[in-house]
């Protein structure tokens, strides 16, 4: 079926008009389209797949095409309708639909599974935090897009925006990059790192919500003299991990951006506790890299920052971070770090 249709039509047609539509070709996508590709209903079962709600905060993409993408997220009227905790610091949340809108650009032109790798600069300017009623946009611009016919991999390339309802910006992130890869090689790496499929989402309203990070009583801070050369801390990893639920449907896994917020939480405690620096918020991130993945098998993964500094101008930076998959007993299961990231800064 002809799928130019605008958002007010979408609006108008039921879930088996709407899985006519030939999604890939859509200039527009209303939030129930967004929803059912999230379902694997667009054809889309074991390709790459929107996270389902709450992890999905997009209502609709107004516009979507060779040059770019413009959607949007209403937050609820009201509190009770919001499902994370109220007070939860969310801007890697809505980090991740950055993330998730390259992916979905690139799975509209190249079929496989959807992984973030890597990003530029991502510079916070105004709070994220949940605020009723409250419209912010998404605006991203293509940079690169190439495929590679002899892998079966593709890479799509962007600068994204988050803009607050006057068109200033919220949270800005330069060189987005998410790679298409075959299911297949997703597939062998849940087989090498003992990911086990079939997780199903809870029949439970999610309320209260928050982004799972390490136990407090795990964290170590390693000095030399006055110098915090290396912090630590550990989160266990279980199957039960709420955000397997609904990232993705048939192929959990956590979001790499949460593992980015825990490394944020990390350094806030360690700015209030040995730096001094009340109330500490998120300011920038130099450079984030992810070549691995969280899967939902029984484990732990470790948090790592290097060389924690008070700078000239009162941040609290880490200079380096790591984040490394271990065994449930400490072992690394990968030497390298699967994430790793330059300059955190929070003040």
């Amino acid at each position: 079926m002809d799928a130019k249709f605008s958002v007010d039509e979408l609006n108008t047609l039921d879930d088996n008009a709407l899985k006519q539509l030939d999604w890939k070709s859509s200039s527009c996508l209303n939030g129930r389209l967004l929803e059912l590709h999230a379902e694997g209903a667009l054809g889309n079962e074991s390709l790459a797949k929107l996270p389902l709600k709450p992890i999905l905060c997009i209502d609709q993409i107004s516009r979507i095409d060779e040059e770019g993408i413009e959607a949007s997220f209403r937050f609820p009227e009201t509190e009770n309708d919001w499902p994370y905790q109220q007070s939860e610091s969310l801007e890697m949340l809505f980090q991740d639909q950055l993330d998730q809108l390259v992916g979905f650009w690139g799975a509209r032109k190249a079929n496989g599974v959807g992984r973030a790798l890597s990003s530029g600069k991502c510079q916070q300017y105004q709070s994220l935090d949940f605020s009723p009623g409250k419209t912010i946009r998404f605006s991203l611009q293509r940079r690169k897009w190439v495929e590679n016919q002899d892998t079966g991999t593709a890479t799509a390339v962007f600068n994204g925006q988050i803009l607050d309802e006057h068109n200033k910006p919220m949270l800005e992130t330069k060189n987005v990059i998410v790679g298409i890869l075959p299911a297949a090689e997703i597939a062998a790496l849940r087989q090498r790192l003992g990911g086990t499929q079939g997780i199903e989402k809870s029949s439970e309203k999610p309320q209260a919500l928050q982004i799972p990070i390490f136990e407090t009583e795990t964290i170590n801070v390693e000095k030399n003299g006055d110098s915090i050369t290396r912090v630590s801390a550990v989160q266990k990893i279980q199957p039960g991990l709420w955000p397997f639920q609904y990232h993705f449907k048939g192929d959990p896994v956590v979001p790499g951006n949460f593992g980015t917020h825990g490394m944020i939480a990390l350094l806030k405690l360690v700015a209030q506790k040995e730096l001094g620096i009340e109330k500490p918020q998120f300011n920038s991130i130099d450079s984030k890299r992810f070549s691995g993945m969280i899967f939902e098998d029984p484990k732990q993964i470790r948090f790592e920052l290097l060389d924690v500094i008070r700078d000239s101008d009162n941040f609290a930076v880490a200079k380096t971070a790591n984040l490394y998959l271990e065994s449930k007993d400490g072992e690394r299961m990968i030497d390298d770090a699967i994430y790793t990231y330059k300059n955190i800064k929070v003040k």
